[in-house]
């Protein structure tokens, strides 16, 4: 894992990179398809949220093998919608890949249309640490609680 750093604004915003699964982009080479290319995409860091999230878009460029359905409940609705294998990346933030990993299909509301998904717990917690600095202070997040989380948890 690496350390990315970045100033917050209003949102905690990942940039990031998403394509095919490896195995499946070799699976497609050999049988001559074409393979879709990897897509630049800035997702929203929602710790609320329990699932990772891409839009629809985004999916339909990608073409990624389907998992099983699943009922996502939102702040505004519940839809039934898709799970699909995808390869998330973070060069530019000097992160680990994931892979090959499960991210449900679904739409962003009107107000946050300027990202492509939403980075949920089910991979912030994959995360050894995550923090950003800006103008409304720092967020951390840790999923061990380091030599001093004993103190911590009895203050």
């Amino acid at each position: 894992m690496g350390r990315y750093v970045a100033s917050v604004v209003d949102h905690l915003v990942l940039p990031g990179r998403v394509r095919l699964p490896p195995a499946y982009e070799r699976q497609l080479a050999r049988l001559g398809a074409s393979v879709p290319a990897p897509v630049p995409i800035r997702l929203l860091i929602d710790t609320g949220s329990s699932r990772t999230t891409l839009i629809p878009g985004i999916v339909r460029h990608l073409q990624p093998m389907s998992g099983s359905e699943v009922r996502v409940v939102t702040a505004t609705r519940s839809v039934d919608t898709d799970l699909v294998w995808v390869c998330l990346e973070f060069p530019e933030a000097g992160l680990a890949s994931f892979p090959e990993i499960l991210v449900a299909r679904l739409a962003m509301p009107p107000a946050l249309a300027q990202f492509h998904g939403l980075l949920g717990r089910d991979l912030l917690a994959r995360l050894e640490l995550l923090e950003y600095y800006g103008r409304r202070g720092r967020y951390s997040l840790r999923d061990t609680p380091g030599w001093l989380g004993w103190l911590r948890r009895r203050l």
